[in-house]
């Protein structure tokens, strides 16, 4: 899934027009953004489980940003807990300013693959609206839907 876009490198950059709120971690960004690396390819050889601890990291370091529960997100589904997955996506779409699209994508990925096509499809024809980016070619490539 990840293939698509790399949600780690908004870390680093807000979006156009975006305040990146002040930056008070104690982890410096090169450090968050190797843990969220190797998070992501924990997730990758089914040890997501494992990676959890990193995420939670993120989520607390990075309060602006949906990487940390999009990982935290998938580990949730994995483990048979998707409707904690969706509340997690939905308030990170609400909540956070950076890789938003990316947790919408996530989401619309999600929704569809437990049979929730309507929800899935509003989501969808959002993303697909926007400029070509990972969040697009994630839901383009999964034909969700």
């Amino acid at each position: 899934m990840f293939e698509a876009f790399d949600f780690t490198a908004a870390i680093h950059e807000a979006p156009i027009g975006v305040v990146e709120p002040v930056d008070d971690s104690k982890i410096a960004k090169e450090d968050l953004k190797l843990l969220c690396e190797v998070g992501v390819l924990a997730m990758a050889v089914d040890r997501g489980h494992e990676a959890l601890p990193i995420f939670e990291l993120l989520d607390l370091e990075q309060p602006h940003n949906a990487a940390g529960p999009i990982g935290i997100a998938m580990i949730e589904v994995a483990s048979g807990r998707e409707r904690d997955a969706f509340a997690r996506l939905r308030r990170a779409i609400t909540n956070r300013t950076l890789c938003v699209n990316e947790a919408k994508a996530v989401l619309t990925v999600f929704l569809t693959g437990f049979g929730r096509h309507a929800e899935a499809k509003m989501l969808r024809k959002e993303i697909l609206r926007g400029p070509d980016c990972g969040a697009r070619r994630l839901v383009s490539a999964y034909g969700v839907g």
